[in-house]
């Protein structure tokens, strides 16, 4: 009897080993996919369900139009046939530089179909004839017409492009949104006239500087026809969303409004790009992609039908984990040249067509879906670098991290911890990447092709190698941490490759990088340990990114005044900064210095304080104004010039 009770403790004890869950949040859970940092220029773990259909890509870019990355994806409600109109466009989005030739339209929009639900395409040709067409006011023909937006009405198929007429200098004057109408969804198009003219913008810059339209979205409301667009303002690297209406589509169009941009005066990530918009059960979609290096990143907006025109009834409906990339060679670039763009069908699959580009840089269209009531994994994210490296982070600063995760991966990714550099990107601009000083202040565990690395990141970006060393990578890895005391183990696979000391164990973030044309899938990531409320530095880059300021009134300035040594003084009195952030308080820091004149903080449109920046002499940066306990967690806090030059630094925001 004892010796039976004996071997029943023993199992007990075995039983409770092997199922013993190890402690901690697994932040890999969809649960907690809003714990994430996400950014348009740092990156989006992705938990989005999106599955691949068909045979992709079922169209490549090929000489002279080796950039087929912008389309529109369309469901004839008559036939129940999906369409696909594929814009042609040069490597570099360069139009024809050969004059002689009069027009191309036959050749800038080409339609796929699908009879059978998308798992077949066919090529059915241009949708425009090659044919002479001048619209009213215009001295010369269209020469070509770009990015589809199609509608059915009443029998007809209703299509509005960006057009563009032949050799004027000044092409922004003679180019616009312009209307398009066949008998058939597969064309030929009979392009109609300009409904939004470019020279409307170039002569009235929106804002002062949005002076462009292009990339229209057609929709059709129960009361009116809607164009939302895209507006570009060229050096300030800043990007809007513009809206007109009409009662029919022979107008009048109402005054263009701006629906979205760098001027909100709230929560709002700097560098999005929209088109094309959807329309579903009353509500319109409009999703976005940053234009950053890596277009990783990807926003839904949405806006009930009858409201469209309020620009203040506009909500920020999914931002991140809408979009992961796949290693494969049709996904080099990552998603590319513009957002996903589709529909959700009668059995409830929202189905995209997405673009992306080759390592040979040539343009690729792809399908993919995903059901729209199960839009995320139940656990699993994705993250992957392209042109740029991406990075995430979880909340909380962790002095000892004990990290058990379980992932694949491609390329190099590395586990930072006690991570504490600041954050921003290195220019206020489209393609921008990861400032370098975003390398700095941390340990990281690095993994490349059958290789770790224990790395040390000093403040001054220094990076020394700790330890390396080789192993079997598999189809999946697991990576442990552990910590006894000050000792620290890491274990890959369940193997020890190393013991030790880190150099500096500093509470800091924990997180995950993967680098250029690189990727992780993570299957679990379980993070316990002693931590503590963190904070983020976001650098001066950041405030005159949000702000859609590019360089154009600031000049960076090195100094040591400043909290890293670098910040930005404007060359204009009504120079401002912005940021867009996530936390419960902020501390903005600035240096005073001989010169500088009166700057406006203003919180969510809220004038909160007036600081006067001017010193006899150079004053090192400090807290200027500070604020605790928000009431809510996405704010917008903004630095605006009075009379004087100013200069901006760092915001601190807490958790």
């Amino acid at each position: 009897m004892k010796r039976t009770i004996i071997i029943f403790i023993i199992a007990i004890c075995i039983s409770a080993f092997i199922n013993k869950k190890p402690k901690g949040t697994d932040y890999a859970l969809s649960s907690m996919k809003e714990a994430w940092m996400r950014h348009p220029v740092f990156g989006d773990p992705s938990f989005d369900n999106f599955k691949r259909f068909g045979k992709n890509p079922l169209h490549r870019g090929s000489s002279p139009y080796e950039w087929p990355v912008n389309g529109f994806y369309f469901e004839d409600p008559v036939t129940g046939n999906e369409y696909i109109y594929v814009s042609q466009y040069r490597k570099g989005y360069q139009h024809n530089p050969d004059t002689t030739i009069s027009t191309e339209i036959d050749k800038t929009i080409i339609v796929f179909c699908s009879y059978d639900k998308g798992k077949t395409w066919n090529e059915l040709g241009p949708v425009f004839k090659n044919e002479k067409v001048m619209f009213d006011g215009e001295q010369e023909q269209v020469k070509s017409a770009l990015d589809a937006s199609v509608v059915y009405h009443e029998g007809k198929y209703y299509m509005i492009v960006g057009a563009r007429t032949t050799s004027h200098k000044n092409w922004r004057d003679h180019s616009g949104i312009a209307l398009a109408v066949s008998d058939s969804p597969q064309g030929p198009y009979k392009l109609k006239r300009y409904v939004l003219p470019s020279s409307y913008f170039n002569n009235n810059p929106l804002f002062g500087k949005y002076n462009r339209c292009y990339a229209g979205m057609l929709l059709k409301t129960k009361d009116k026809w809607v164009i939302l667009f895209m507006m570009d303002s060229e050096n300030y690297y800043s990007w809007a969303l513009g809206a007109v209406s009409a009662p029919t589509l022979e107008g009048p169009w109402s005054t263009p409004l701006i629906i979205r941009s760098c001027e909100n005066e709230f929560y709002y990530p700097s560098l999005m790009e929209f088109y094309p918009a959807f329309q579903y059960q009353d509500t319109i979609y409009a999703p976005a992609t940053s234009v950053a290096a890596n277009r990783n990143f990807q926003c839904i907006f949405r806006i009930s039908a009858d409201q469209v025109m309020n620009s203040e009834s506009w909500e920020l409906w999914k931002e991140g984990s809408i979009w992961h990339s796949l290693n494969t060679e049709n996904e080099y670039a990552g998603i590319w040249g513009q957002t996903i763009t589709g529909f959700v069908d009668k059995e409830g699959r929202f189905k995209v067509m997405f673009t992306s580009k080759d390592k040979e840089n040539q343009g690729t269209i792809n399908v993919a879906s995903v059901p729209w009531d199960k839009f995320y994994t139940d656990a699993g994210f994705v993250l992957t670098g392209h042109e740029s490296p991406s990075c995430t982070f979880i909340p909380e600063f962790y002095q000892w991290p004990e990290i058990n995760t379980s992932f694949s991966y491609y390329g190099t990714i590395a586990f930072l911890m006690n991570y504490q550099a600041p954050l921003g990107p290195n220019k206020p601009y489209s393609k921008a990447t990861l400032n370098q000083l975003m390398f700095t202040s941390h340990n990281r565990v690095q993994l490349n092709e059958n290789q770790w690395l224990l790395l040390h990141a000093s403040a001054n970006g220094i990076t020394d190698t700790i330890a390396r060393g080789i192993f079997d990578k598999k189809d999946w890895t697991s990576l442990r941490v552990e910590h006894h005391g000050k000792a620290t183990n890491i274990l890959i696979d369940e193997k020890n490759v190393w013991q030790g000391e880190f150099k500096d164990n500093a509470f800091g973030r924990f997180g995950i990088m993967t680098k250029e044309h690189s990727g992780i899938e993570v299957e679990s990531c379980i993070v316990d340990g002693e931590k503590q409320p963190g904070f983020n530095t976001w650098l001066y880059t950041e405030g005159l990114l949000n702000s859609g300021s590019g360089m154009v009134d600031w000049k960076e300035l090195n100094d040591t005044v400043f909290m890293y040594g670098i910040g930005a003084v404007s060359k204009i009195d009504t120079a401002c900064a912005k940021w867009s952030f996530k936390g419960s308080g902020f501390e903005l820091y600035s240096p005073k210095m001989p010169g500088l004149g009166k700057i406006q903080i203003i919180l969510n449109g809220e004038t909160i304080a007036n600081v006067d920046l001017h010193s006899e002499i150079s004053r090192k940066s400090k807290v200027i104004c500070s604020m605790k306990s928000l009431p809510k967690r996405e704010n917008s806090l903004r630095v605006k010039g009075k009379n004087g030059q100013i200069v901006v630094d760092c915001l601190r925001v807490y958790d």
